[in-house]
Parts: structure tokens; sequence; C-alpha cells
């Protein structure tokens, strides 16, 4: 048996800590320090696997940018036949760890939602330790073992064809791991869920980001307020004297500088310094709370105007499915065409998050949702959509690999409306807008279907390269003489891009397509709708 099982940072910092009694923590980190300081630490020590003090073993194996230790007694290796399992265990804590690191934006994350994956780990470590005592080869006396082997190096090796060798039926529906039966999930129990639980799901006090209120506050002086950036423009508009053009003309010209440094456009950041200074000549501002309430009135207005262009009240997802479904949050009549919305975009932007975001959003305001792999081209992402269905526990609706996504999505609306569920989300695959047959096939999905959503999803560090792609696949959906085009946006990785929020003004204003929603993180709850104090206080912060 084990003493503990010990997750360090290359720098020495404890990540986490398993321990088979709590009256051994002493002891652990006494031996762990001790490793850390004469081993770890020791260039000349580096390619060591294995260290014994005072009765009292330690190996360790390096993950990425952290190390596992397991300590147990030096009786144990001596005792032991094997201590291979302990292997098995330290490889399988370094990969399930990687993965959870990787999943948490934190430095340094809660390893509390570590230790349910690590139990089942050492569950199936104790199996491994179990299997291995028994299939141990005797020193002396039965020979079976030994006989068996020889017998089977005897066989010869398999022949395995290589090149232009046919594969079979067989063969692709062995590999095929996308063909369950429909409403398959992943095992309650699975490592793969549980890690996506706490990757995805909320925490019982965790309020959504669509319940958060944006406040502007005038009064505010320091760096704290929404206009922290400005506040030398504010200065210069303040006191007794009343404002005249050539007043403005200088501290415009730095309003509109600092718009341009947030990737607005020209023409975005003219109409805005002009709805400013409409707002300001010819008034006395006495006081800087005045000024900055009639400075922050005037962005209102013009932003406001640029988030909502004239179709922008027909791309609310949540309207739209309650009113496809007949008004109210009752449940959907089985028969009636549920509302659907197709999810489009370039590769590796996160699109099915995202999708899964407003699939959360939905069910969370009374809605049935279904989804629809129709990915059928990227190994993986019927799998990978499966994990975000059992994670929501909603269904999911797939047939597999390298089918028509037009006609695995018609199937997929017509079962929705079999078994009652009032909205569609529907996943594509991810295509560079210059693929031209994967934009047809995108094209014909969208045609042949007829979603009352198409929304395009986009990073929004990509900055003003998203307006290309927005274009692009508008000419696809375009192309035929169709009239179908983009109906809004959702801009994933919002929270990371501060200096790049003017991306959304001119995506819209060029576009015509309004942002429906933004990603802040990784969580289901981490979608919010983009609200113009939110743009302001990005801008001028």
């Amino acid at each position: 048996m084990i003493d503990s099982i010990t997750i360090i940072s290359k720098g020495g910092l404890v990540l986490y800590q398993f321990n088979q009694t709590t009256d051994e923590n002493d002891k652990t980190n006494n031996a762990i320090n001790r490793l850390v300081s004469e081993i770890l630490l020791d260039p000349t020590k580096s390619s060591q696997r294995r260290y014994i003090h005072s009765s009292t073993v330690a190996e360790w194996k390096d993950g990425k940018d952290f190390v596992v230790v397991v300590l147990y007694p030096e009786v144990v290796l001596r005792g032991s036949k094997s201590t291979k399992w302990l292997s098995v265990l330290l490889d399988s804590v370094i990969g399930e760890y990687t993965i959870f690191n990787d999943a948490n934006d934190e430095v340094v994350p809660d390893t509390s939602l570590f230790h349910d994956i690590f139990q089942i780990l050492w569950k199936e470590a104790l199996k491994e330790k179990d299997s291995f005592s028994k299939n141990i080869e005797p020193l002396n006396g039965n020979k079976e073992p030994l006989q068996r082997s020889r017998v089977q190096k005897n066989k010869g090796k398999e022949k395995r064809f290589w090149g232009e060798a046919k594969v079979t039926k067989e063969a692709m529906a062995e590999l095929d791991f996308s063909k369950e039966p429909q409403g398959s999930s992943l095992d309650e129990n699975s490592i793969a869920l549980k890690e996506a639980r706490a990757a995805y799901l909320p925490t019982s006090d965790e309020a959504p980001a669509w319940d958060e209120v944006e406040n502007l506050d005038d009064e505010a002086q320091d760096d704290s307020g929404w206009g922290s950036s400005l506040k030398g423009f504010l200065d210069q508009m303040s006191g007794n004297k009343v404002l005249s053009d050539n007043d403005l003309d200088q501290p415009l010209q730095d309003l509109q500088q600092q718009l341009t440094s947030k990737n607005v456009a020209s023409d975005i950041a003219s109409e805005i310094c002009q709805s400013v200074r409409s707002k300001l000549v010819g008034k006395r501002m006495q006081s800087f709370s005045r000024v900055k309430t009639a400075v922050r009135q005037a962005l209102e207005i013009v932003v406001s105007k640029i988030l909502a262009p004239k179709k922008a009240r027909e791309v609310d997802p949540l309207r739209g499915v309650v009113s496809k479904r007949g008004g109210g949050l009752l449940s959907a009549k089985k028969g009636k065409k549920p509302f659907c919305i197709t999810f489009i975009g370039i590769n590796g932007v996160g699109k099915s998050t995202s999708l899964a975001k407003v699939a959360y959003y939905l069910k969370s305001n009374g809605c049935s949702p279904m989804l629809a792999a129709c990915d059928t081209f990227r190994s993986g992402a019927v799998e990978q959509l499966n994990v975000h269905a059992d994670c929501l526990e909603v269904p999911l609706y797939h047939k597999g690999y390298a089918k028509d996504p037009s006609a695995v999505a018609n199937a997929a609306i017509a079962h929705a409306s079999d078994q009652g569920h009032d909205v569609v989300l529907i996943d594509t695959a991810g295509r560079m807008q210059n693929n031209v047959p994967l934009m047809k096939a995108l094209s014909k999905l969208v045609v042949e279907n007829e979603p009352d959503l198409v929304l395009f999803v986009c990073e929004a560090l990509v900055g003003n390269d998203g307006i290309d792609q927005l274009n692009m696949f508008n000419k696809a959906l375009r192309s035929g003489g169709h009239v179908r085009q983009i109906d809004g946006i959702i801009l994933t990785k919002f929270d990371t891009v501060s200096d790049k929020v003017g991306a959304a003004l001119t995506m819209t204003h060029v576009t015509g397509a309004p942002v429906v929603f933004v990603g802040t993180g990784q969580k289901y709850t981490h979608l919010k709708k983009l609200s113009v104090q939110a743009v302001i206080k990005s801008l001028f912060s």
C-alpha cells in the first residue's frame, strides 16, 4: 500500500495531495520537502526516478509543468513482486491532471474538483495491483504461463496490408465510435464526463453571466470609473465657459484616437465624436460629473444605434423559440416543427461550446432543446458534442460520419418534432472561408432546411479579420441566387479583448448582423448579451 500521492509544480508548490490517513500529513510534507531540495532541484540528479530515505520510498514522474510523487514504505518495495501498477497510476494521474489543468483558466486551479477524478483513478489502480499480482509468472513449479507464451510466439505475426490495400467495411465500422444507439450517453462514473462537468457546469452559488447588469457610475473620478481613460478630455470640458466648436476640436481628436486604438473603424469613431460634439457644444458644464453624464448619454445613443440594427429585434433565440411554440413557457406539441438554430464559422473558434452554452441558456429558460451533430467531416466531432449533451442532460441526434450534413439536419428536425422538442441546435463542421466544397455543403444545409436563425461564431480576438470571414460566409450562403444570410454573431473569448472591443461595433456596423451573445469564459453560464454599457465600459476604462 502507499502513504500518499502528491502533485507539485516544478517550483515546489503543492497542487494536490492524497493521504491514506490524516496523521500522515507531516510525514508526507517532510518527505516532499526533502525530495524537492535534495533531488528535484539538483540538475545532476534529474534522471533519478526513485529515492529512499528513512525507510520511505519516493517515486515520481514528470508531467507538463508539474511532478507527480508517490510515497510508500520501503518494505513494500522489498516484499512486492511488482510495483508496475504504481507506474501505471502515475501515468494516469499525469494524463488526467494535464486535461484538468488545461481546462481551468486559474493559475492555481481549485483541485477539490480533481479529487473525484483521482478517486476513480485510485480504484482502478487497486484493481490493476490485484491483476498484476495474479499474473506474475511463478519463479518455479508451474511453467504453464511460459509454455503459453511460446505457443503465441510460434503463431507468427499477423499479416498487415499497407499502401493501396482496400479497407474493409468491417474495419471502418470498428473504428467509427460514433455509431452508438440514439440516446446513448457516457457512463455516469466515467472520467471524461466528470472532467467535462467540472469544466463546463457552474457551481451551485454561481449566477449566470446573462443576469449580470452593467452600471456606469458618472460620479466616480478614479480608475475604477468607466471613463478613466477620458479623464483629461473630461477635465477640459468642465468649468464656467460655454463650449464652442473650437473648444471641442482638440479634445474630440484625442477621443477619436482613443476609439481607433480599440479597433473601432474610423467612420464609426467619427460618428461617435460627432454625437458627443452635438451634446456638448453651446453648453456650460460646471462640474466634472455633469460633463461625464453628457458624454455617456451621447455615447449610449450612438452605440445603441450601431449594436441594434433594424433587424436586431428578430434575432432573439429565446423569444423566437417561445413565439414559434405558441407563446408562454409551456411544453412543445409533438408534430410541430421546432425552432432551428444553425451554428457556423471557421475551424477552432468554439462553435460546439457556444452551441452548448446557448442550449444551457434556453433550457434554463424553460425550453426543451435537442442537439444535432451535423459535423460529419471532422473526426471526434460527434463524440465531443455527445459530451456536451450528457453534461446538459439533453438528447443528441447523430448519424455518424461521412454523411450528408443537410440530410442529417433534416432527419434531426423531424425527430425533434416527433419527440416534442421546441428547439434544435445544429452543429456544423468548421471550415475556412475559402474551402469551396465545404462552403457549398454549408449553403446546401441552410437552403434545404431553412433554419430560423443562422449564427456566425467568431473569436473576438481576430479583430477586424472577422469581418472578412463573415462576408465570405454570407457570400457562400447567397450563392446560386439564394437570399439567405447570417442573422447574428456570437463572439467568443470576449473577456480577453479589452484592446479590440471596437471590432464588435465595426462588425455589426459593416455587416448589419447584430452581436447576439458574447462568450466570457468556459462554463455554460459564461454567456451574455452585448450591452451598450459593457461596450462603453470596455472602450473607456
